[in-house]
């Protein structure tokens, strides 16, 4: 990872297949995905693409927080849905850009109110209070980028990597009552830490690239085979800056960023509404590689 003003690059490629499959036909569905990378300070959009199965017009819209979202209809009778998003980023080795927003004369604490407040999916809860940290907003540079790592190392130590220990509904108190979860838990959890301590911070998701994976290796790092979250933490000088509480790591160049917002509610990959039956079963598959 670099502070370097050009830094290292690289080339992913990120596939990302959705099947929806009904129990029964249904009708009237209206969707909208969240799968599409955007441009940042740190990582440039090469080719972006999303394919719809049965087919269907697509359009397309920036969310409050900037987030590409694609939403679509399908009015015949249908029992099942493939989406498949492609794009091809290339990332950098840094892990700071600066402010990605035009200056704003407005205090840091009342431009960025929304990330210091309580949402939906991160609620006030004493529990925070156990995570012990020195992370704060106008610290020097070199101590918030050593702070931020070692957060990462005590959630490492404080909770495991357990997919059957919640579900996409939780909040942290479930991690923090079980000590384990998976990296939407773990992200929203540093969330409430770092919020309870007044440090401005949002959920971040996408992917993050495995190199363990390449030639049919072993996996090196969690949440490689899914949709991955983090969270970004922001600083006076540096701007927004991820860390990834599930890997224990500062987000560099082996990350794609989809979405941001104040918790998973604003970033979900995919929601929607249809008639018919409500039983579905959902198919999930994810895979990025590197090309240079």
């Amino acid at each position: 990872m670099s502070l370097d003003p050009n830094p290292g690059r690289a080339l992913l490629r990120v596939k990302h297949t959705t099947r929806l499959l009904y129990e029964a036909p249904v009708v009237e569905a209206y969707s909208e995905v969240r799968k599409a990378p955007v441009d940042t300070g740190l990582q440039r959009v090469i080719t972006s693409k999303l394919e719809l199965s049965p087919q269907a017009a697509q359009r397309e819209h920036r969310d409050y927080y900037g987030n590409r979202v694609h939403h679509f209809s399908h009015l015949e009778p249908h029992d099942s849905v493939r989406i498949h998003a492609e794009s091809v980023v290339e990332t950098s080795d840094g892990i700071a850009c600066g402010p990605e927003a035009p200056p704003d004369p407005r205090p840091w604490r009342q431009r960025l109110a929304e990330f210091l407040q309580w949402s939906p999916m991160v609620p006030a809860l004493p529990h925070y209070a156990r995570i012990e940290h020195g992370v704060s907003a106008d610290m020097p540079t070199g101590d918030f980028l050593m702070a931020l790592p070692e957060l990462g190392e005590r959630f490492g130590h404080s909770f495991r990597y357990d997919p059957d220990a919640t579900d996409v509904h939780s909040t942290p108190e479930v991690l923090f009552d079980t000590g384990g979860g998976v990296c939407q838990d773990l992200a929203h959890a540093m969330l409430g830490v770092l919020r309870l301590a007044g440090v401005p911070s949002r959920y971040a998701s996408g992917y993050i690239y495995d190199p363990g994976l390449d030639d049919g290796g072993e996996s090196t790092v969690s949440g490689a085979q899914a949709s991955h979250a983090w969270v970004q933490v922001w600083h006076a000088d540096l701007g927004w800056v991820g860390i990834d509480p599930t890997n224990r790591r500062l987000v560099d160049w082996q990350y794609v960023r989809v979405s941001v917002g104040r918790d998973y509610g604003d970033v979900r990959p995919m929601r929607g509404v249809f008639r018919g039956p409500p039983g579905q079963k959902l198919e999930v598959d994810v895979r990025v590689t590197r090309l240079m």
